[in-house]
């Protein structure tokens, strides 16, 4: 690739509808950045207004010690390394002055030193030179730099099923015999492991996924999963989570700067956050820890083995032991010993006949609406509120589209 004796500049330029034009981040890097891509090597960067004269902002960038510069625009991010070494070459060869690129330009530096102008060009257009204008053409160029990075892991064995719905950030890392379904969003720092499936409908951004993991139609954010584990559908994992090896998390959960060990589940429909879970733990549904004061954050520690039944809420700072069990519906804001059984909530107490139910007082004589009911030949059976009685009309009494053909028309 272009070695370090070679100038490097960035030519930065604004458009009237996109404004700073190398600040604009697509898949993973700035436009300014996909444009150095194609050199490999330090840059410095240049602002160029239209119609004003560069030599004296390029001849104040230039290391002089370097004999060739390279001069590209920020708004042509296709530009390939290959062609910009072939330009390299070609100076060299031709011992020329300079080498006009569609957009930009290969210089001898002594020729930029002695130049009296030097005008920025407008866009060419067209192939790797496609320049970056407006909304469309940033569209259109997105779209190429998407599909060069998924058929670059495509490539390395990666199956990718759609290539249409798939958004993949360069920096993302992939290894062989991973599956990647539709309509996921890769970001940032990702690494997938082999052979994990990311099924539809995943946002995942700066997060490990172990080997073999499954994970679906979920956000997941600066966290690690291990291998086997199954997240979602729906779950949401936010920063600073860890989620062992072989552990299930489900529908609608949300995990918080916690740890969870290997082979532990939680299921559905539960919170944790600022807490650390042993090995093969179960929560069941509806868990809260609750974790905040209103003021600060605490931290709960769960033992392994441990058991947490449905509804219950771990009121942080709190320990609970290994092989403990909470009964449902339990508040728990005390340390629970090993192998204990923790109850916290009120004995259930009845009072029949109470009065005090306004929605249905035991006093009342008003029955409540019935139906009429009519079965249709198709199988529907249709009901309409009325104030006939209360009593349920037979087989025989229903009527079909037969003997009611007044209902046919519907």
């Amino acid at each position: 690739m272009v070695d370090l004796g070679i100038n490097v500049i960035i030519l930065r330029v604004k458009s009237s509808t996109l404004g700073e034009v190398w600040d604009i981040p697509v898949m993973g890097k700035t436009l300014e950045q996909w444009t150095a891509s194609a050199l490999n090597a330090p840059y410095k960067t240049v602002d160029a207004p239209p119609i004003v004269d560069l030599a004296d902002r390029l001849k104040k960038t230039v290391d002089s010690a370097k004999p060739i510069t390279v001069v590209l625009y920020c708004d042509t991010p296709l530009i390939s390394q290959k062609t910009v070494s072939i330009a390299v070459d070609k100076l060299k060869e031709q011992n020329a002055s300079m080498i006009k690129l569609a957009r930009g330009c290969v210089f001898k530096t002594d020729y930029i030193l002695s130049a009296q102008s030097v005008y920025a060009q407008e866009p060419a257009g067209g192939g790797e030179f496609e320049a970056v204008t407006d909304c469309d053409s940033l569209s259109d160029v997105t779209d190429i730099i998407r599909k060069r990075i998924l058929h670059y892991h495509a490539s390395n064995g990666i199956r990718i099923t759609d290539f249409a719905n798939t958004y993949i950030d360069c920096d993302v890392v992939i290894n062989k015999g991973a599956v990647i379904e539709p309509y996921n969003f890769l970001k940032g720092k990702t690494i997938v492991k082999s052979d994990a499936h990311i099924l539809p409908g995943n946002y995942i951004e700066n997060c490990i996924i172990g080997r073999g993991a499954r994970i679906d139609s979920s956000r997941l954010y600066d966290s690690l999963i291990g291998a086997e584990t199954t997240v979602g559908p729906f779950a949401y994992i936010r920063p600073n989570t860890v989620i062992g090896c072989s552990c299930r998390i489900g529908d609608y959960v949300e995990l918080k700067n916690c740890v969870i060990g290997d082979g532990s589940k939680v299921s559905h429909l539960t919170y944790i956050g600022d807490a650390e879970l042993g090995r093969d733990c179960n929560v069941g549904c509806g868990v809260v820890f609750a974790n905040y004061d209103g003021k600060n954050k605490y931290k709960s520690v769960v033992g392994s083995r441990v058991f947490i039944g449905s509804n219950s809420n771990i009121v942080a700072p709190v320990n609970i032991e290994d092989c403990a069990l909470i009964a449902a519906g339990s508040t728990i804001t005390k340390e629970v010993p090993a192998h204990a059984l923790a109850i916290a909530r009120a004995r259930q107490t009845v009072k029949p006949d109470w009065a005090g139910n306004a929605y249905a007082p035991i006093n009342t004589k008003t029955p409540p609406k019935s139906f009429n009911l009519v079965r249709y030949s198709d199988g529907i059976i249709d009901g309409a509120a009325s104030s006939a009685t209360n009593a349920q009309p037979s087989d025989d009494d229903m009527p079909t589209d037969e003997n009611n053909t007044e209902n046919n028309g519907r």
